[in-house]
């Protein structure tokens, strides 16, 4: 995943795994108790290669738990942008 994130960059596209599962967590779960929108954002803000493997995976997790328990998004379901990263 490291490599294609440092292709991504090079080709000029600017959303990261963190990126996208902040942005998930913005748009489908706003309000919710255990999900805090801003903080995700502060805690990935500058994420090296790592971190950026770990949201790729937890956005995944979360996307497949949401599927399981029949979690309706809220938001529009964008998450390649519109964050504040």
């Amino acid at each position: 995943m490291s490599l294609l994130f440092v292709l991504l960059a090079c080709f000029g596209v600017t959303t990261t795994p963190c990126d996208d599962y902040c942005n998930y967590i913005c748009d489908c779960h706003a309000g919710e108790a255990d999900y805090n929108c801003d903080e995700c954002f502060t805690t990935y803000d500058g994420a090296d290669a790592t971190l950026q493997d770990e949201c790729e995976t937890s956005l995944v997790d979360l996307q497949n738990q949401d599927d399981a328990e029949g979690h309706v998004c809220n938001g529009d379901g964008d998450t390649g942008g519109g964050g504040q990263l």
